[in-house]
């Protein structure tokens, strides 16, 4: 599956845009298939900007690289200028973190693509996102 970004879909500035933003996280790529011995990576995905946090749903065994084609509608206030993009690992008893990204919403080359994903000053994978508004 090709994935092209395509910024001039979006706004000049997402930061000074106020509305209801959609977020769509598509898929994953490159993050470790093995979460430990015989337990592959059940990955999913959080959002947070301004009060708001959705998460996807875990796509158990999924390992590294998943899709998952889900989308979120934010209540974007003006001047809101951070996604926060977490993946995390699902196990029984709480999550691992496999990397987070800040997103710059003031950034005028921010549009739908891929993000780099880093932990320890590492890059762990990517995500790819859409974004679209009304």
């Amino acid at each position: 599956q090709n994935f092209v970004s395509n910024p001039a879909i979006m706004p000049k500035d997402l930061a000074e845009f106020g509305g209801v933003l959609k977020v769509k996280v598509v898929k994953i790529q490159g993050f470790t298939e093995q979460a430990g011995f015989m337990d592959k990576t059940d990955p999913y995905v959080e959002l947070e900007m301004g009060e708001e946090t959705y998460k996807t749903a875990t796509k158990n065994n999924a390992g590294g690289n998943a899709v998952f084609d889900e989308e979120f509608a934010f209540n974007k206030q003006e001047g809101e200028q951070t996604l926060r993009v977490r993946v995390y690992d699902s196990d029984t008893l709480s999550s691992d973190l496999l990397g987070a990204r800040d997103v710059d919403l003031d950034d005028s080359s921010t549009g739908n693509g891929s993000f780099d994903v880093v932990k320890d000053g590492k890059v762990t994978g990517q995500v790819f996102i859409e974004f679209s508004y009304n």
